[in-house]
């Protein structure tokens, strides 16, 4: 009988293991490569060239680890560090959760996508006065092919904006009166047929969390809760549901302007958006929840396509909406996500079908400070990473990769 000395063994043992044992493979090694450190740099000088106060952002991996990195201040006048755990509103990538649950409810059959508005709200004071009423059913709500305007253009809630924070130091509206303001006194004429064009419009996400009510007899916050953040383990998202809200970092207006009083409310209600967006984050809660819409594990495969495909595409342009999600197909790059405005923060979060990565980032304060941009160095620094590694692989291994 051969002997084998305890060391050769050893060795042999190793390296039998460096290719049978379900460790690490190449691709994870590869996306460890970027690290918290080049995350750092890059927003160092995104947040430097924009001037924003604070900037941070969350990296998903295809094996679902996570980096994330936070630079500059979250209170501009206390001199605090932003964080990865406080939270900042999402603003409207809370329409992704909106069109979410709305199509587990769809697959439950709470609710139909041909369901018509009527079905609910023809008795509701507004409801003959909208845009292409009797035609608007709930595929229309989520993909913003229904042709209702947008509240925050018109010059009645503008007004009555102004006068609310003059007198009661904030503007608080509930849904009915946000819908009444977009569609003024008099019924205005579609700019398209339903289903025919697209126009974003918060007034119809929120007619459209009025209609999830409506047919499941429960309260949005309730079911999103129940139905998403609780099983996705989410806990660091809340609902946007009352004026102060806790632990939050101050927004800036044009990274200046303070947008919290010193009761810390803000002037315009934060409840006032709801199921328009409504709901307080993180990057780290962004690209957990994009992640797992894009791997089935909120709703089932067949009902994320039909989320992908929305309902009217411009064949001049390479991006579409679909039902709560912007769709980007510009040649090999696919990719799905929603940005967010609210109150001097930015939000927007990006899931990249062709790679697994899903990337999200938050400045606390507002303008054309370019996140989508951002997101996209940040994949370019991503990829140039993973083939650094492949190029430096000796190429024994290089075959041993490509045949696995």
């Amino acid at each position: 009988m051969t002997v084998i000395k305890t060391k050769t063994l050893t060795k042999l043992i190793l390296a039998v293991a460096f290719f049978i044992l379900p460790g690490k493979t190449w691709s994870q090694q590869k996306q460890q490569d970027f690290t918290e450190q080049d995350l750092t740099a890059i927003l160092k000088k995104a947040r430097a060239d924009k001037k924003m106060p604070g900037l941070r952002a969350a990296i998903r991996f295809p094996d679902g680890h996570i980096i994330k990195a936070a630079v500059g201040l979250g209170d501009t006048e206390a001199k605090k560090p932003l964080n990865n755990i406080v939270g900042m509103p999402g603003g409207s990538t809370g329409k992704t959760f909106v069109a979410a649950l709305a199509m587990m409810l769809v697959e439950d059959g709470t609710l139909s996508l041909d369901d018509p508005l009527s079905k609910w709200f023809s008795k509701t004071k507004w409801y003959s006065r909208l845009p292409n009423a009797k035609h608007i059913k709930v595929r229309h709500l989520l993909s913003h092919s229904s042709g209702i305007p947008d509240y925050p253009r018109s010059g009645q809630y503008r007004m009555a904006m102004i006068t609310r924070a003059i007198r009661h130091g904030t503007a608080k509206f509930d849904p009915d009166e946000l819908i009444e303001f977009s569609i003024g006194d008099e019924k205005e004429k579609p700019p398209f047929d339903v289903g025919k064009g697209y126009h974003y419009s918060d007034t119809g996400y929120l007619i459209l969390g009025l209609a999830i009510e409506k047919a499941s007899g429960k309260k949005y916050y309730d079911l999103v809760q129940k139905r998403i953040l609780d099983p996705l383990k989410l806990d660091g998202i809340r609902p946007q549901n009352k004026a102060l809200l806790e632990d939050i970092v101050p927004g800036y207006w044009g990274g200046v302007g303070r947008n919290l009083k010193k009761d810390g409310r803000m002037k315009i209600d934060p409840s006032n958006e709801w199921t328009g967006g409504g709901l307080v984050t993180t990057p780290t809660m962004l690209v957990k929840f994009f992640g797992a819409l894009a791997e089935g594990k909120v709703v089932k495969p067949k009902t994320l396509e039909l989320m992908l495909k929305g309902e009217w595409q411009n064949p001049k342009l390479k991006w579409r909406y679909g039902y709560g999600l912007f769709v980007y197909e510009n040649g090999k790059t696919k990719r799905f996500g929603h940005a967010g405005l609210w109150s001097a923060y930015r939000s927007d979060v990006t899931h990249y079908s062709s790679s697994g990565l899903t990337i999200a980032v938050q400045a606390n304060r507002d303008g054309n400070i370019g996140l989508d941009k951002l997101i996209a160095q940040i994949a370019s620094a991503i990829e140039k990473s993973k083939q650094g590694k492949d190029k430096s692989m000796p190429q024994s291994k290089r075959k041993s990769k490509s045949k696995k």
